[in-house]
């Protein structure tokens, strides 16, 4: 954003990557036009992922990432693909680091301010969960849509997510 020198930016971010999307918005909070959570995380300050995430599955860990195995990956998170969208997905998956997993989140700006917000759920995903995805909406005062589709709309559902992202 600064290098482009970009403004008006829409921030997009599902999974683990709402908390990303959290603290760039808190850093360049007047370059950011309005923010889209994709059946996404945005953790309070202090919180944690285990106190939002329910695990029910294995994990993966190893000193510096964690996450679900492949095989766990492939049948559950990219059930929804077709299969040679899954092959290309998988190609790409990688667990995340650690310390992003486990440590509190940092933000000590971004929930007091106001940001124009979406907030989209993914019904046939169970995380995050519905409440936490219904929370940030309405700490947002933000749109709360839904999608029946997997955790990954974007591979899955790009005709129907891409408009409500659009919407302002």
């Amino acid at each position: 954003m600064f290098y482009e020198d970009l403004r008006d930016v829409v921030l997009a971010g599902t999974s683990a990557g709402g908390m990303v999307l959290c603290r760039a918005a808190e850093l360049a909070r007047e370059r950011i036009a309005r923010l889209g959570f994709i059946d996404a995380l945005a953790l309070l300050d202090g919180e944690r992922v285990a106190d939002i995430v329910n695990r029910t599955t294995p994990r993966v860990t190893t000193a510096l990432a964690v996450g679900p195995s492949r095989e766990d990956a492939q049948s559950r998170m990219f059930a929804d693909l077709d299969r040679g969208l899954r092959v290309w997905a998988l190609e790409r998956y990688t667990p995340h680091p650690v310390a992003a997993m486990e440590n509190p989140v940092q933000l000590k700006n971004f929930w007091s301010q106001t940001w124009p917000t979406t907030v989209i759920r993914c019904r046939r995903s169970a995380n995050p969960p519905e409440a936490h995805q219904r929370r940030n909406a309405e700490k947002l005062n933000g749109k709360y849509l839904e999608l029946d589709c997997g955790h990954y709309p974007m591979l899955s559902n790009p005709d129907e997510l891409a408009p409500l992202l659009m919407q302002s």
